[in-house]
């Protein structure tokens, strides 16, 4: 085969793949202005706009605030009062410039290295409910989106080490379980799980899972009434100070047993994941397209795994999403609280995004 024969199929693969090449190098990618604009739009919005958002996107950061300017953190969990202790480091007078420049970046890297209309699209549905419910006030949702933007751009941005990417992970996430939130160590305990099982056989999946449920069956009912009763704990709570949720669920079984904890994440997961067999209003359906395109950006990077185009920033960043999912499946109480904990580690299916536009380098 001749030079140039050689070099149109060198395209061709480049192009298959998403890589950039001379022909398309040098044009204004329209993508990337759009991004730029959505990052403005917010910051406008944040500014000038922000008082006359709803109240309920902002529960959490009326918590947060009420801790940091009367002390105490009274009838609240302990993550509010050390939330409240990092962001009162900062200083209460510059937590809404911190909140705006946090936000803003990360949805500079969440619209970073579009291509195709169908990935602008699909990002749209993953960062419009993060912005609404994550980047309009300080919460502890504003740390994790710190996490995942440390995580992701040590991984597909500095090209670091895999070691160097599991240390940051383990780091952030460890300190994070244990002084924050603590059902981020069963996070990741379970993205061990799913890394392991990524590209294994169909028998390895169904033995973990008959090991799962037998570790369940078997686990004291203290562990899994800790485990689960957040969700009924949320929801009385709400209820008695006059919340109206309408998409609040309770568990339907008693936690307290090995067969009602599994009933009650079945339930769970129906809700959760097809919320639009339980509710039909219109922002319950924009629910269901984007939990849609989270599945399917997780089905793709499974896909290409399985046919040999795997590498390490798929299998790592699809296993820590779908260790999310699995985890927050256990006792998240509502379709509001379960989106607003996912689209605020929406970087990791970027990261897969983008991971795939770049050759591989380790």
């Amino acid at each position: 085969m001749g030079g140039r024969g050689r070099s149109r199929v060198a395209v061709s693969h480049a192009i298959q793949q998403g890589y950039p090449t001379r022909r398309n190098s040098g044009r204004v990618n329209p993508y990337s202005i759009a991004g730029v604009l959505i990052v403005c739009i917010y910051a406008v919005v944040y500014i000038y706009f922000r008082d006359m958002l709803p109240e309920k996107w902002s529960v959490d950061s009326a918590k947060i605030l009420e801790i940091i300017n009367y002390g105490g953190a009274g009838d609240y969990d302990n993550s509010f009062a050390i939330t409240a202790m990092l962001f009162g480091i900062i200083g209460n007078n510059n937590l809404d410039v911190f909140t705006c420049v946090v936000s803003a970046l990360f949805l500079f890297f969440a619209t970073h290295d579009i291509r195709r209309a169908g990935d602008f699209f699909s990002r749209l549905l993953l960062i419009a409910p993060c912005i609404m419910l994550n980047m309009f006030a300080p919460s502890k949702e504003t740390v994790v989106l710190i996490i995942t933007m440390f995580i992701t751009l040590s991984a597909i941005y500095f090209r670091t080490s895999k070691f160097m990417t599991f240390g940051a992970f383990l780091l952030l996430y460890a300190v994070y379980g244990i002084f924050v939130r603590q059902y981020y160590l069963l996070i990741v305990a379970v993205f061990f799980l799913v890394y392991f099982l990524w590209r294994r056989p169909l028998k390895y999946h169904i033995a973990a899972a008959i090991l799962v449920v037998a570790a369940i069956m078997a686990a004291p009912s203290s562990i899994l009434q800790t485990l689960q009763s957040p969700r009924d704990t949320s929801n009385a709570y709400a209820e008695q100070i006059g919340s109206d949720n309408r998409t609040a669920f309770t568990n339907i079984a008693s936690p307290a047993s090995g067969a009602g904890f599994l009933v009650n994440y079945g339930y769970a997961a129906t809700v959760l994941i097809t919320p639009v067999l339980y509710f039909q209003t219109p922002s319950d359906f924009f629910m269901q397209l984007m939990i849609g395109a989270m599945l399917l950006i997780l089905y793709r990077a499974r896909k290409r795994a399985r046919r040999g185009f795997d590498r390490f920033e798929f299998r790592f960043f699809a296993s820590l999403f779908i260790a999310h999912i699995l985890v927050q499946l256990i006792f998240e109480p509502d379709l509001g609280s379960f989106t607003r904990h996912l689209t605020s580690v929406m970087l990791y299916l970027v990261a897969i995004k983008v991971s795939g536009n770049k050759p591989i380098s380790r």
